[in-house]
């Protein structure tokens, strides 16, 4: 048996190993305000790297959307903010960007406006209105 490559893990602890698309948009989908994050982490990294691949998604009390990616290093920790409701086209926008992350497809870096994590600035998700 192989290893898993990727793992999501839903706010209520719930994992799934090596999900599909179809798994991916259903988990997102179930978001809520009891289960209002997810987070994608790639398990095929270096040993040293482990825990640090990763892609998350929060979804807040106004249905807006927070995601944050890093790619190894502090210096590649980014987030982005979707300001469009989720139900009301903030998910067109978010799906594509979580399925081509899992797929290691280009272009999910482009499709929305990345700032560089600031440590020193950001508040831990447990914090966020």
């Amino acid at each position: 048996m192989t290893q898993p490559r990727l793992r999501v893990t839903v706010a209520d602890d719930e994992v799934w190993d090596d999900p599909s698309d179809w798994q991916i948009k259903r988990l997102f989908a179930g978001l809520n305000a009891r289960r209002h994050f997810l987070v994608l982490e790639r398990l095929d990294v270096p040993e040293g790297e482990f825990g640090q691949h990763y892609l998350q998604i929060a979804l807040r009390d106004d249905l807006t959307l927070l995601l944050e990616y890093r790619d190894g290093s502090a210096a590649a920790h980014y987030r982005a903010e979707v300001s469009v409701p989720s139900d009301q086209g903030g998910a067109d926008l978010v799906i594509p960007v979580m399925l081509e992350w899992a797929a290691r497809r280009p272009g999910w870096r482009t499709a929305l406006p990345w700032v560089r994590w600031d440590a020193d600035r950001e508040r831990a998700w447990d914090d966020r209105p």
